[in-house]
């Protein structure tokens, strides 16, 4: 069976007289008709021996993993990522990375390290030929995705997402004993760094995108989650998480996070993102507290916060809470949009940094208040200039604040 390789790829074959491999999904996508994607490569050569082939060719290379003996062989603006044939051994638990690497000769063995038969797909360049070991031409064919081995696992929870992933993007249907497998195995999740979680949840967010198949399938595969029980091994107090907002908004992430919550329906908002985001996904706290902010503005906004208390909170930030009301009630996106053009029609102070004085200068003027009474003073006042009361003068506002320091 003949799949299209570029001339890069002919070109580097003439230095593998033992036979040079596509594996993995370049192979699986072509044979579908579809973009191939990241080209990874393998053969029974160690890598030292490859960048002494290399030496002096028009192919350059550079060390990715040593531990894995990965590299990366580029020529032409094309990259290839290459490891040889080899054995792992995983520790206790699904933590993804192996404890050991061993290389060997045989094609035979690399492929029992293969997650599914889709996936283990070997294409002979030199040979311009197919290897299938695992019967993956025939799942290819019938739209299903079935793990090489019952432990596949045991050593690595990353594989259950990538499988939801994956059936995600082709909308393959998994293998019952497969399925029966991950359910089996989904506590390894909990090993996985919340780096490694959160990339592949984006990805699992998106993947009717990746060869446009429609939302179906991105349906199908939070559906996987559901049915897995992944959201437990988030520490979630929920086996489902009901998806409403998950389809309708741009930001996906945003609405499964409103899905999510909605679902486990936390006593505090704030608190529950701080520990949740962090904990489960390893966010940082600039990226914790933005998607607080959007999610508090959203939830206000369906409380029914009063206008100016709204946008004094949220005007910097309505931009990216407008669309997830918009997608919610577009009775209460209008209502609070209303205002936010009237603001800034009628150019209203709506800002502390649009206010004529600082912190610095009631320190100057005022040397007796205590620093921390700063940030009322400063509200007070812009609540002020906002209704007209005083004028946005800095005369003003230091006369305003002389005025009430009995209550400073």
């Amino acid at each position: 069976m003949f799949i299209e390789v570029s001339p890069n790829l002919k070109k580097l074959s003439k230095f593998f007289p033992e036979s040079l491999y596509v594996v993995g999904g370049y192979v699986r996508n072509k044979l579908l008709g579809l973009e191939g994607g990241d080209v990874d490569l393998c053969s029974s050569v160690d890598i030292e021996e490859v960048s002494k082939r290399l030496q002096g060719s028009e192919f350059s290379v550079k060390i990715k993993n040593l531990k894995c003996g990965t590299i990366t062989i580029s020529r032409e603006g094309e990259s290839f990522e290459y490891t040889f044939f080899r054995k792992e051994t995983y520790p206790e638990g699904g933590g993804h990375c192996p404890l050991t690497v061993e290389r060997t000769n045989l094609l035979e063995e690399d492929v029992v390290r293969r997650d599914f038969s889709i996936n283990s797909l070997y294409y002979n360049i030199n040979k311009d030929e197919c290897v299938d070991l695992c019967h993956g031409l025939i799942d290819l064919h019938d739209k299903v995705i079935r793990a090489t081995s019952e432990n596949i696992f045991e050593s690595d929870g990353e594989r259950i997402l990538r499988m939801v992933r994956i059936a995600g993007e082709l909308n393959f249907k998994i293998d019952k004993k497969t399925l029966q497998s991950a359910k089996e195995n989904i506590a390894n999740l909990k090993d996985l760094s919340g780096g490694r979680r959160f990339t592949e949840l984006e990805k699992i967010l998106y993947c009717d995108k990746r060869f446009c198949i429609g939302k179906k399938s991105l349906k199908n595969a939070l559906s996987l989650l559901n049915v897995l029980g992944v959201w437990r091994c988030f520490a979630l107090d929920v086996g489902k998480v009901k998806y409403n907002l998950t389809f309708k908004v741009e930001d996906r992430f945003l609405g499964l996070l409103i899905d999510i919550v909605d679902s486990v329906k936390p006593e505090c908002l704030e608190s529950f993102l701080e520990v949740f985001l962090k904990e489960q996904f390893s966010l940082n706290a600039a990226m914790v507290s933005k998607i607080t902010i959007f999610l508090s503005g959203y939830y206000n906004a369906l409380g029914g916060m009063k206008n100016k208390e709204y946008f004094f909170k949220y005007f910097e930030n309505w931009g990216g809470i407008e669309p997830l009301l918009a997608s919610k009630s577009k009775h209460v996106q209008n209502k609070y949009n209303f205002y936010y053009r009237y603001i800034i029609g009628h150019g209203l102070i709506i800002k502390l940094s649009d206010l004529k004085i600082s912190e610095s200068d009631i320190k100057k003027n005022f040397p007796k208040i205590d620093k921390r009474n700063y940030g009322r003073i400063l509200n007070n006042l812009l609540s002020k200039v906002f209704d007209e009361k005083i004028a946005n003068r800095k005369e003003d506002l230091l006369g305003e604040i002389e005025r009430n320091l009995i209550n400073y």
